[in-house]
């Protein structure tokens, strides 16, 4: 008796910590004032007049080897829809696991402007990306508009990762949609903040979520490829999302820009370099 009241007792326990624990998580609302790590402090917001729009705060870091910000700078940059050209999609495969990757876009106008838009998990001082955590409600979800200076070269230069700048095949008029619904985004969360997720929101799945909704069924809307970060390249060459007839293999070495932007390092033409493949 006493043995099947203890199993009763436990399972009734155990009922009651989950419940409190999926009540915490249901009600848990993300922060939007902490000590946030120096790359995540301000917030980029977008301006829409006609076919201009003024992206507020686009982050132009650059970093000491071990990653710390040594020059902290933000510009206001005006980018005319009319002018938009051209979509890239960037792969950073992470280094202790082959299973997950970052990507992100990046966008080019005729005029020879570029704007990255790098959706991540934001962290506060000290705090660590972790895939676990990533999946209860740990991170807010950002949002990040910067240089290609900053973005690529945080990457190249400092961590040393391999990166892929790969062209996607779009029409003008879709990667002028993806941006404005990217930009919306970015306004609406500086204002609703929303949690990041592991699989759910992460940087993959919400590029897909923005490519559905402009062309509706191009990415698999459940894939585990998208959730599975590390696979998401694979997955784009499948769907035929990226504008080159070459094999994975022989787009990865065309498309590898790694050496090519440590050779080149800071320099005002950056992005028009690391293109010429």
């Amino acid at each position: 008796m006493k043995f099947v009241f203890k199993k009763i007792y436990f399972a009734v326990l155990f009922i009651f910590i989950l419940v409190c624990f999926f009540t915490w998580q249901f009600f848990k609302k993300p922060e939007t004032n902490a000590n946030w790590m120096k790359e995540f402090q301000v917030l980029q917001t977008a301006e829409f007049n006609g076919d201009i729009v003024t992206v507020k705060n686009v982050r132009n870091f650059r970093y000491s080897e071990d990653e710390n910000p040594t020059q902290i700078s933000y510009y206001d940059q005006d980018y005319n829809l009319q002018k938009i050209s051209k979509l890239w999609y960037i792969v950073e495969p992470f280094k202790s696991r082959e299973f997950a990757a970052h990507t992100f876009l990046s966008f080019e106008f005729f005029d020879g402007k570029f704007l990255t838009i790098s959706i991540e998990a934001r962290k506060k001082v000290g705090q660590d990306y972790s895939l676990i955590k990533g999946i209860l409600k740990t991170y807010p979800l950002i949002y990040v508009a910067a240089d290609e200076r900053d973005a690529i070269l945080v990457r190249t230069n400092i961590r040393k990762d391999k990166i892929f700048l790969y062209p996607v095949k779009a029409s003008t008029q879709e990667v002028k949609d993806l941006f404005v619904d990217m930009l919306l985004r970015m306004n609406n969360l500086a204002v609703n903040p929303q949690w990041y997720n592991t699989f759910t929101a992460n940087c993959t799945s919400s590029i897909a979520y923005h490519i559905n909704k402009i062309w509706p069924g191009r990415v698999p809307k459940f894939s585990w490829q998208i959730w599975i970060t590390g696979y998401a390249e694979k997955l784009a060459f499948n769907e035929g999302l990226i504008d080159t007839n070459l094999t994975i293999e022989d787009a990865r070495e065309k498309y590898y820009i790694t050496q090519k932007a440590q050779e080149i390092g800071d320099d005002y033409n950056f992005s028009q370099k690391i293109r010429e493949f």
